[in-house]
């Protein structure tokens, strides 16, 4: 069941939301993060499974990036004030069933009270984090550490564990670069490949 729901905009920094839900993921399982593109089966009906998912979600994350505020929908109105916009209707769902909702900015400022139809001004209120491009893996780290204080499901989950590589540690100085590897190939072009047979 997800305890986390990503609430963005495909318009919006798309990399940064990868990027969230990759580390989220990691730290907490892969099902424990839901993120429309990847936790919706094939065929399903993706409405009701983007509102259930809300609605087992604990917390949603409202990812915002550049793009957020004055993204426009299909008939070129801004699509925060249009009734049908996915990315409104999760949060308004998210207050109506008293979610932990959580604003996400992508290295932007905060979102003024001016910008927001009233509906969602409630999102002024919310505490909000902040990802930074040129310290995201620390914001990240600042941000799950501080989803696992909150959400008891993901203390007991603990960070999915991987298995250490147990390869040999190259310097190659020439280059300045470290390669880990079983084996090291040299042909024409440096190459540290793992060995096979």
């Amino acid at each position: 069941m997800p305890q986390v729901f990503l609430n963005y905009r495909v318009v919006d920094e798309p990399f940064g939301v990868a990027m969230l839900d990759q580390a989220l993921s990691e730290r907490f399982g892969s099902t424990a993060v839901f993120l429309a593109s990847k936790s919706i089966p094939l065929g399903a009906e993706w409405r009701r499974q983007m509102y259930q998912a809300v609605a087992a979600s604990t917390a949603l994350l409202v990812i915002i990036g550049r793009n957020w505020v004055d993204a426009k929908d299909d008939q070129g109105r801004r699509a925060l004030d249009n009734d049908d916009d996915f990315v409104r209707n999760e949060i308004l769902l998210a207050f109506q069933l008293e979610k932990q909702v959580i604003p996400v900015r992508l290295g932007v400022p905060r979102v003024s009270a001016g910008c927001l139809p009233d509906e969602l001004k409630k999102l002024l209120d919310c505490q909000d984090i902040e990802v930074r491009f040129r310290s995201a893996r620390i914001d990240i780290d600042r941000l799950a550490s501080k989803l696992r204080e909150q959400i008891p499901a993901l203390r007991a989950a603990g960070p999915v564990k991987t298995e250490a590589f147990k390869g040999n540690l190259v310097q190659a100085e020439h280059v300045g670069q470290s390669f880990q590897s079983e084996q090291m190939t040299f042909s024409g072009d440096f190459h540290a490949g793992p060995r096979f047979g």
